[in-house]
């Protein structure tokens, strides 16, 4: 792999996952809940004197983890660049909530577009991420490794995942806090309506975003 291609793919990845970051961002901002994936460590936030950011790279390594001790020697040994990942990710989080701390949205209306605008937003960084095909998110890492040991589809896999960790924070917050943080009618309305700008951009945008890192060959 040439180094422009390298430095194409790199750009776009990274971008990708601040893209991402962004999205839960606004969307935490709305406090209408935000995505399956990040409700526990956000609850977390609340509870531990910990940011969101520095919770989310607690889970990252317990996904690492789950992939090291399910697939054992057949976990390859880049893949470790996922704490990279992480770390990365983590610091996108919390620039994110740092960049949007002075939003504050008031009417319901208000909210719901923005949740909206978070959604896109995390497609866009999901699509990128995926188009540059650099290193497996580790969320995603660990899914994909149940789905090799359990021998179950990763899309049924990624459900079950989704709704443990959803479940957790449930506990977690009604435990610890007295009420839900981070899971409301907006994180039921994330998974559809993030799936659907995911599958659209997915559908007319990977096709052009793989031809502009080929012309780097």
């Amino acid at each position: 792999m040439n180094r422009k291609l390298m430095i194409k793919k790199l750009g776009m990845y990274i971008l990708g996952l601040f893209l991402y970051a962004l999205g839960i961002g606004i969307t935490a901002k709305t406090n209408l809940g935000i995505m399956p994936v990040s409700t526990l460590p956000y609850a977390l936030s609340f509870i531990l004197p910990f940011s969101f950011g520095i919770c989310t790279f607690f889970l990252t390594v317990i996904y690492i983890l789950i992939q090291k001790i399910l697939l054992k020697n057949d976990f390859e040994t880049r893949q470790y660049l996922q704490i990279v990942v992480g770390v990365l990710f983590s610091f996108f989080v919390d620039f994110s909530m740092f960049l949007i701390k002075n939003l504050e949205l008031q009417k319901y209306s208000e909210k719901l577009a923005f949740l909206i605008l978070g959604c896109f937003i995390v497609a866009i960084g999901i699509t990128l991420s995926v188009v540059a095909d650099v290193i497996i998110p580790p969320a995603e890492g660990a899914i994909n490794a149940i789905s090799i040991k359990t021998g179950f589809k990763f899309g049924n896999v990624k459900i079950l995942f989704d709704s443990a960790i959803t479940m957790l924070a449930i506990i977690v917050s009604l435990i610890f806090i007295g009420h839900l943080e981070g899971f409301k009618e907006g994180t039921i309305i994330s998974i559809f309506v993030t799936g659907i700008f995911t599958k659209i951009l997915m559908k007319y945008l990977s096709k052009k975003l793989h031809l502009f890192i080929e012309t780097s060959k």
